[in-house]
């Protein structure tokens, strides 16, 4: 039985269901059979949320497209119910949903072509409706000078801008969270104009080519609201980095941490030194599913860098922070932690 079967077998038995948000990923059922699956099964459906993403190869892309928009032509849809849907088409892939449903865009480019059973719908509703972008790349291609994302909540964003990112975002009022996916000490004054105008930024991450060197710029930044730092993709934090960030404006105003650290002194420094820090995520491994006893001693046998399980590492944590902390091994990450700090 074929997974879209299942799917209208299940709703066959919820009779009484008043809402339907739905998902289908590499799936999609048109407008008619959802119309059958309707009448027949949901008589007290009011409010209907769809969102339908499927890629094609060997076929004509454009005009599949259309054959799934006029299945929602009907009478049923315009005029019974005004559920609207739009379709938008980026190479092989077709994305399908409601017009009551916001769009978080992961394609790497703008699409190639849009269409709507709403009549008012246009290009610029759309961008009006993409909540989030995910790759930087999307705003490397060629944009409609008339074109804004008024609306951005969620941004990853590589430095140095160029030209027409600003002209495509007018504000980031509505950023909450940012993504430096790369950024260098060269481009410090892009990244702190970028965060003067995210007026509503509670989550900064920072990835980074290791092969770079350490950028001291990021602790020179000045935001008075993010709390939430995710560095886990950074750099692995020493005992240097973990003074520099400690030290730090950002770190200091900091309430939930990831970060990943070379030598367990460093979670230490980080619980001892950030006195606003609430919770701290640590993946303590260097790739290969390891962690590390603490940093060596000169001329201390002893305590040479070796292998360790989880539960050492916990128990070595415990013996030296306060017992008002608790530290658990991460349920969904092997050899990662969390420490809650009451």
């Amino acid at each position: 039985m074929s997974d879209t079967s299942k799917i209208i077998s299940f709703l066959q038995n919820t009779p009484n269901l008043h809402r339907l948000n739905i998902t289908l990923w590499s799936k999609f059922i048109n407008g008619h059979q959802w119309e059958r699956v309707i009448c027949n099964y949901l008589p007290k459906l009011k409010v209907f949320q769809l969102r339908m993403n499927d890629t094609f190869y060997n076929v004509n892309i454009e005009e599949q497209a259309n054959e799934f928009v006029n299945s929602f032509r009907s009478s049923f849809w315009i005029d019974e119910h005004n559920w609207f849907i739009r379709c938008i088409t980026s190479d092989n892939t077709i994305h399908l949903y409601t017009l009551s449903e916001l769009f978080n865009y992961y394609e790497l480019k703008h699409p190639d072509l849009l269409q709507s059973t709403y009549l008012h719908d246009n290009q610029q509703e759309f961008y009006n409706n993409i909540t989030s972008i995910m790759f930087d790349y999307f705003f490397n291609s060629s944009i409609p000078s008339n074109i804004s994302l008024p609306n951005i909540q969620e941004l990853d964003i590589k430095f140095p801008i160029n030209n027409q990112f600003w002209s495509i975002v007018p504000n980031l009022k509505r950023l909450h969270s940012l993504k430096i996916l790369s950024c260098t000490d060269e481009f410090y004054s892009q990244l702190q104009f970028l965060l003067d105008q995210a007026h509503h930024l509670s989550r900064l991450a920072a990835h980074q080519d290791l092969s770079l060197p350490f950028q001291l710029s990021l602790f020179k930044l000045i935001n008075k609201i993010v709390r939430i730092l995710n560095l886990n993709n950074y750099y692995c934090f020493n005992e240097e980095k973990c003074v520099t960030l400690n030290s730090s404006l950002l770190g200091i105003q900091c309430q939930i941490l990831y970060v990943r650290i070379e030598y367990l002194e460093s979670v230490i420094i980080i619980c001892k030194n950030m006195i606003n820090l609430r919770v701290l995520y640590v993946k303590c491994t260097d790739g290969k599913n390891t962690v590390y006893l603490p940093k060596p001693k000169e001329n201390d046998q002893f305590f040479n860098v070796k292998q360790i399980n989880i539960d050492e590492v916990i128990k070595w944590l415990k013996d030296r922070l306060p017992s008002t902390y608790l530290i658990v091994e991460d349920p969904n990450w092997s050899y990662h932690l969390q420490i809650w700090i009451k």
